[in-house]
């Protein structure tokens, strides 16, 4: 059948591949793409190693230290347990988009103004161009026209919001993560291969904005000095961070449609990452797209159980308190004091560690930190 998919970005490009693969007709919509993202760019071990792209000679930037920061005293350092990298989305986008053209992908560089479901058929218009097609998927990012036009937008509450520069040179790789004391969200510093990414992601409303930008220049300035911010390039984008509301509720597809990636709402709500997903989801898709409603079910059982678990986690991890203090700051001294801890936290980063199951590893670590913290060792 031929398949509309509206946005170029990982899951939009990955769904077009797969889909085109096992003898669709695709025609892969997106005005910008290949485009660069506010995003730290991190890729997770699960991601690396379960992605062929990610086998190929694609740039990027194997960590090798990750910092993690709360305020200006408390910090814990250590290296990662299992592969992590960080990649350009753009370059990322340029090679999924030329994988998507080998497969024979119609891509249209064109902006989607209108979304039109008649008569069994779809119709995407654009400025200069109308596609026609069985089945619509929508890849559109956060605020995705395809999900407006098949049921309802992420609420406000649903969204984050990330701002981003971009810095041009060679930089260790050393990934960097900050949280600072009354403030819902973080900072990184991400190395890729040209470049440095520094950003910050917030549930804080636009009003907010000014003030993010002016924090993270601050950070920026004091990192790599006060004419960093001369080259630095600025981007800024919505994300979703669906609450626990929206996660029982959280319609992804339907009738001759499904959403996948960002659109789907499919980004960890604590940390903002979505690369994992949005593969995972473009893969589901073309494994289920001849059977409707399988879609919808298997991403509840492979990817919505853990992010609606990291939702309801949220409050805790930002607004919590543990051994009388904020829950950040006492897990990064406690980490500092325990390899358990610190093996914990960095399968966490790396994405070896399920929110799933976290309860029960930290349960079942107890013997193990209260012997680091007894003995020493660290």
């Amino acid at each position: 059948m031929h398949i509309a998919v509206v946005g170029g970005g990982p899951a939009g490009s990955w769904a077009s591949i797969q889909l085109a693969k096992i003898g669709h007709n695709v025609t892969l919509i997106d005005s910008l793409a290949p485009w660069e993202k506010p995003c730290g760019g991190g890729v997770t071990t699960k991601t690396l190693g379960q992605f062929g792209i990610f086998k190929s000679d694609l740039p990027r930037v194997d960590i090798e230290r990750i910092t993690v920061f709360f305020g200006d005293t408390d910090s814990v350092s250590m290296a990662p347990l299992s592969p992590l990298a960080v990649v350009s989305r753009q370059e990322l986008g340029k090679y999924l988009l030329a994988e998507a053209t080998r497969v024979g992908v119609r891509i249209v560089a064109d902006r989607v103004t209108e979304i039109k479901d008649q008569t069994k058929r779809w119709f995407i218009s654009g400025r200069e161009t109308e596609v026609e097609a069985d089945f619509l998927v929508g890849a559109d990012g956060a605020t995705s026209m395809v999900r407006r036009a098949t049921g309802q937008g992420l609420k406000p509450e649903d969204l984050c919001v990330t701002l981003g520069y971009f810095i041009q040179g060679s930089f260790p790789a050393h990934m960097k993560i900050f949280f600072v004391p009354s403030f819902e969200g973080y900072i990184w510093s991400f190395p890729r291969p040209n470049h440095i990414s520094y950003g910050l992601i917030t549930r804080s409303g636009p009003a907010w904005n000014t003030r993010a930008r002016t924090l993270l220049a601050n950070f920026i300035e004091a990192d790599l000095g006060s004419l960093a911010m001369d080259q630095a390039e600025f981007y800024s984008a919505p994300v979703p961070c669906l609450g626990p509301k929206t996660w029982k509720q959280n319609p992804i597809s339907g009738d001759r449609w499904a959403l996948v990636g960002d659109a789907a709402g499919l980004v960890d709500p604590i940390t903002g990452e979505g690369i994992y997903s949005a593969f995972r989801s473009a893969q589901i898709l073309a494994e289920t797209i001849d059977r409707p409603g399988a879609y919808s079910r298997a991403i509840a059982n492979d990817i919505s159980r853990e992010l609606s678990r990291a939702a309801g986690m949220y409050k805790t991890f930002y607004r919590g308190h543990f051994l009388g203090g904020d829950f950040r700051r006492r897990t990064i001294q406690l980490a500092r004091r325990s390899r358990t801890v610190r093996q914990v936290l960095g399968n966490l980063i790396s994405g070896n560690q399920s929110y799933v199951n976290l309860k029960k590893t930290l349960f079942y670590s107890i013997p193990s930190v209260g012997w680091d913290l007894i003995s020493g060792r660290k």
